[in-house]
């Protein structure tokens, strides 16, 4: 074999050895299960038990109460909505008024007393952005709150 040939059948022998792992890893049937894609976790999933006194408040239409930063509130239609419990203003606590059917900043000095409606929208500033809206499942007596 001349020298030529001998470095010819070298270099193909070579990258064979070199780019034969990465060819196999690109096959479809590599027989190892892709990871499942997880949608990342807001961290808020909790239920509230309805039958215990510190959660009836949410028994009665119009009722309301904090619970990890959020606000849970029931309206007089009997609707249950969560929404974060701070004012995206300046971070005032937020207050369910049932007459009007919104949330309300507790900060009603001038200047502030931003309102918000049922799914989080501020109706009228200076708030500029919308409060975290959670969603609610009720199940028996038990009322989920996730998102």
């Amino acid at each position: 074999m001349k020298r030529h040939e001998f470095l010819s059948v070298l270099g193909i022998s070579a990258s064979t050895v070199i780019f034969a792992p990465f060819l196999t890893s690109c096959s479809k049937s590599s027989g190892v299960a892709a990871d499942p894609v997880v949608p990342p976790s807001t961290g808020v999933d909790f239920t509230l038990d309805l039958t215990v006194a510190a959660n009836a408040a949410l028994l009665t239409n119009g009722g309301s109460l904090i619970k990890n930063n959020i606000i849970v509130a029931k309206t007089s239609t009997g609707v249950y909505y969560a929404v974060a419990s701070a004012c995206t203003h300046e971070g005032a606590a937020i207050q369910f008024d049932n007459a009007n059917t919104r949330f309300i900043c507790s900060n009603q000095s001038a200047g502030h007393a931003s309102k918000f409606t049922t799914s989080g929208a501020v109706s009228s500033g200076p708030a500029g952005s919308a409060l975290k809206l959670y969603s609610t499942a009720l199940s028996g007596t038990s009322l989920r709150i996730f998102g």
